[in-house]
């Protein structure tokens, strides 16, 4: 099958299956649910070797890869707008990353509103890098995608101002960066995104927040002050409704002179990492985050941050 069939056989189902799903009518519950069977039955990399364990003030896993690449880890926060996704619903990216780079990656099931708001995803990401420290860890990369990707960034602040060792560097996807939810990529991409709504993003940021304006630097991270970060590299779809968050993220990130790359893959959608072992491009993008990561892992400290 060829690569433009297999993504519009691709887009079509999710727009009829999982767009509906994520919008904003079904309960939260049920939501969880369907994501967590559709990750069961998506493809995960049969050679990486997935172990559950605690790390720090939360449950998660580890996802070792079957030819180790000793020097480094990744901390991984999954998507889902704070309020859904799982470790199965990303375990394809996850395993994925891992296999690619070579790097056991130690994906956070941290705990999601509205139930628990902000800020305590915030805290059991913090904690969790915290342990990793502890345990020996001293090249630690952070990764996220969409929600995961504005935690990890709101991580990498909270680490910064704690005086904390930094990452080393930070792989971002799609990354949900400002939950006022008013950029212009959020109508203007409104037909082409066949899985989020500008509706479902509002019912999901409203739920985070809490009483905490969605402008909070360390909920829309796009608003914070973003010197003294590690190298960046912002990856989304040129057809995603939160394209103008992670094209806007890339300009404040020049402007505080921290390094960063921007990948955006034509004709895909957000998120489309997801597919990975059924979507050639997913596993492409994947393999460029892999790199991204690898060669950070061989920079000095001192060239890992920003002027």
């Amino acid at each position: 099958m060829s690569g433009n069939l297999l993504r519009s056989i691709l887009r079509a189902s999710l727009r009829l299956t999982l767009k509906p799903m994520l919008g904003p009518t079904p309960a939260i519950t049920t939501q969880r649910r369907l994501l967590k069977l559709l990750g069961v039955a998506t493809r995960v990399p049969r050679d990486v070797k997935v172990t559950p364990r605690q790390i720090g003030a939360a449950p998660g896993e580890v996802l070792q890869p079957p030819s180790p690449t000793p020097g480094g880890v990744i901390l991984f926060l999954h998507g889902g707008g704070y309020c859904v996704g799982s470790l199965d619903s990303h375990r394809p990216l996850s395993a994925t990353l891992a296999k690619a780079s070579g790097l056991p990656v130690f994906a956070l099931d941290y705990r999601l509103a509205p139930e628990h708001p902000y800020p305590a995803a915030l805290n059991d990401a913090v904690s969790a890098y915290r342990a990793l420290l502890d345990e020996g860890h001293s090249r630690i990369i952070l990764a996220g995608d969409s929600a995961g990707g504005g935690l990890a960034l709101a991580t990498a602040l909270s680490l910064r101002d704690a005086s904390l060792p930094p990452p080393a560097a930070l792989l971002l996807v799609s990354p949900w960066g400002d939950l006022g939810c008013g950029a212009a990529t959020m109508v203007s991409n409104a037909a082409a995104d066949p899985m989020l709504s500008q509706a479902s993003l509002q019912r999901w940021a409203a739920a985070y927040v809490g009483r905490v304006p969605t402008d909070h630097p360390l909920c829309s991270p796009l608003f914070a002050d973003l010197k003294g970060l590690p190298p960046v590299i912002l990856q989304a779809g040129s057809d995603e409704i939160l394209l103008d968050d992670t094209l806007r993220l890339e300009k404040a990130l020049k402007q505080a002179k921290v390094p960063v790359t921007l990948q955006v893959y034509p004709g895909l959608w957000h998120d489309f990492h997801l597919q990975a072992g059924i979507l050639d491009d997913a596993d492409q993008a994947i393999g460029k985050l892999a790199e991204f990561a690898c060669a950070s892992l061989t920079k000095p400290a001192a060239q890992r941050r920003s002027a």
